[in-house]
């Protein structure tokens, strides 16, 4: 009624302390006030306001009269519903007057529960105003277009409290056009960069829309009456074009370290060709400067890499043959359909963390302005592939940064993997892990939960620094057995220590003349069986210290016999298994250990037209 005084009186005052006030200031002003009650131990806001009414709600046992009960503590009864029988209620005169009652009546005979009743704000469920948000089924998927309800990332009800404002994350792409109205109102281009051209525009070139697609996804102006909203619809947004051309080891790798302070997060939704044949990662340039990034980058707490997982699951691609897609310091994203089952270009690998929602059917994100994009028009709604998938998580990824800015890169991680959902709970490829875990070589540990990262994120409490043990065994020279599932096999013993493992690498050195011909699995102590490799089409040669990569031991102890093993499964070439090594990476006894259950050459990545490939 009317407008209402707010006053801060100390902290926590006991029942009869907040009685006393209120007559006091009831005497000195002649007016009531209202008691505003916090929960104990949490910090007073909007969200745990209580405001104590005039009413109270009273429980009687069978046969008392409710009215004598009343009389007896200066109220009245106002109401005995019909669909709870047993229950009363009261109204006192002052504000003050429901608690002294209820205080009064606890303990009397007769009276099973007396309690005031407290009145608290409910908020209204954002829903973007943006004309194109009823088609965007990976925020809100209702079945709209056939699909399953619910299967998207789960981030309506975040944007209550999470829009991502004050978190900036990078587009490395073909380019970002920063004059889209529907992005120009997040777009920071003030440190922006075109590493292609060597200057300070990143927007595309002719025929380079991919980019501009990529950042609508993670965080198009929401809300704004215009076309689409991204996941983070008020993050921040820098181009930084990589891919509108060839790329060297050292372009790559000044992107990587760009403004790796101001930039908390950034998508790379390319990689190497997704055609089955290639091996290839990061240079060292590249790979120096991914992990200079991520270790000092946010002050410390590490730049944030979210990576495509790749579309090449027709040519039986695999994200392990990719190094950037599985480098411990990425956040390795595949794709799934409206109902939730594995894209059909989506690669399986046991190096993925997450899954996100992606064609088919199409996203519906912004489009060049003008001629020259996917579609007529400023917005497309055939965008997909892992390159979609990838800035939803990103774009996720910024909510629960938002939420919690005191986050290190490993805890990022940590939330994803324990608040990820089952996607498809009936597919085969599902196990639990020896920590309790849920995993699938086709979805990581799962749908990207925004919700339940956000909530998660809240709380989290940062793990202790990362430690790591490492054994090798060099100048092997073992036979592979030609055409044999039995393969060979090596044991290494870490039984003389434990950590809480996160990522497990195995550095291969294997001499074949048709790598595809290969089988690579790691079997932890617990019996969790990471698919490092896979029999595939790609006839080059050798496995030259190549570095596999899996999250599936997330949780499990490192202590004990690890096995892994080499198998040919196709007659005709043999090959030999010259060394391995197998690093474990986690964190130490005495840190903090997370419930359970549910890491040459100048090098070339081309662009899409030739050995790269966008995704």
């Amino acid at each position: 009624e009317g407008k209402v005084l707010i006053e801060k009186v100390q902290a926590q005052p006991t029942a009869s302390e907040m009685v006393r006030y209120a007559e006091e200031r009831r005497q000195l002003t002649g007016e009531d006030v209202a008691l505003v009650l916090y929960e104990a131990d949490m910090e007073p806001n909007e969200n745990n306001s209580r405001i104590l009414t005039r009413q109270m709600l009273v429980q009687l046992e069978d046969g008392i009269d409710p009215n004598p009960v009343a009389q007896s503590v200066g109220v009245q009864v106002v109401e005995a519903p019909s669909y709870a029988p047993g229950f009363y209620i009261l109204e006192a005169n002052g504000v003050d007057g429901a608690l002294k009652a209820a205080q009064a009546l606890q303990g009397v005979q007769g009276v099973v529960s007396a309690n005031p009743m407290l009145a608290h704000q409910q908020f209204k469920r954002l829903i973007p105003n943006d004309p194109l948000f009823g088609n965007q089924w990976h925020l809100q998927n209702t079945g709209q277009t056939g699909g399953t309800p619910g299967m998207d990332v789960n981030v309506v009800n975040v944007w209550e409290k999470n829009l991502g404002a004050g978190v900036t994350m990078g587009i490395v792409d073909d380019g970002l056009q920063v004059t889209h109205p529907d992005l120009s109102p997040n777009a920071d281009t003030t440190i922006d960069f075109d590493f292609n051209g060597n200057d300070t525009d990143p927007s595309p070139g002719s025929g380079d829309n991919h980019g501009t697609a990529v950042g609508g996804v993670s965080a198009a102006r929401g809300n704004n009456g215009l076309g689409v909203s991204g996941v983070a619809p008020f993050s921040t947004l820098v181009g930084l074009r990589l891919i509108g051309g060839p790329s060297t080891d050292a372009m790559e790798a000044n992107a990587f370290n760009h403004e790796m302070q101001a930039i908390d997060l950034k998508n790379n939704s390319w990689g190497p060709s997704d055609n089955g044949m290639t091996l290839e990662g990061p240079g060292p340039l590249a790979q120096a400067a991914l992990a200079n990034s991520v270790q000092n980058g946010r002050n410390g707490l590490g730049t944030i890499f979210v990576w495509a997982g790749g579309n090449g699951l027709g040519k039986l691609d695999n994200q392990n043959y990719d190094g950037y897609v599985n480098s411990i310091y990425t956040v390795s994203v595949g794709a799934v359909t409206h109902t939730g089952t594995q894209s059909s270009y989506s690669e399986r690998g046991a190096c993925m963390l997450v899954c996100a929602p992606s064609s088919s059917p199409g996203i519906t994100t912004t489009d060049i302005v003008g001629p020259g994009g996917y579609t007529s028009g400023d917005y497309t709604s055939t965008f997909g592939g892992t390159s979609s998938a990838s800035p939803a998580a990103t774009g996720a990824i910024a909510l629960i940064l938002e939420a919690n800015p005191n986050l290190g890169w490993r805890d990022v991680q940590e939330i994803l993997v324990q608040s990820a959902r089952k996607n498809q709970p009936g597919d085969t490829g599902w196990f639990n892990n020896g920590a309790g875990f849920h995993f699938n070589h086709k979805f990581g540990f799962g749908l990207i939960d925004t919700q339940a990262a956000v909530a998660l994120g809240n709380t989290w409490v940062n793990l202790e620094p990362q430690t790591s043990q490492t054994l090798s065994q060099t100048g092997l020279g073992l036979s592979i057995p030609d055409n044999n599932a039995t393969g060979v096999s090596r044991t290494f013993d870490f039984s003389s220590s434990a950590i809480r493992l996160e990522h497990v690498t195995v550095t291969a050195n294997i001499s074949h003349t048709s790598r595809g011909n290969l089988a690579i699995t790691l079997t932890s102590p617990s019996g969790t069986v990471s698919r490092l490799a896979e029999k595939h089409n790609d006839t080059g040669d050798n496995y030259s210290n190549w570095t596999f990569m899996s999250v599936a031991n997330w949780g499990e102890s490192s202590a004990g016999t690890w096995t892994v093993k080499v198998a040919d499964l196709t007659a005709g070439t043999t090959g030999t298994l010259n060394s391995l090594t197998v690093k474990l990476y986690g964190t130490g006894a005495g840190g903090n250990q997370p419930p359970t259950a549910n890491a040459g050459t100048d090098q070339i990545v081309a662009d899409k037209d030739g050995n790269g490939s966008e995704r």
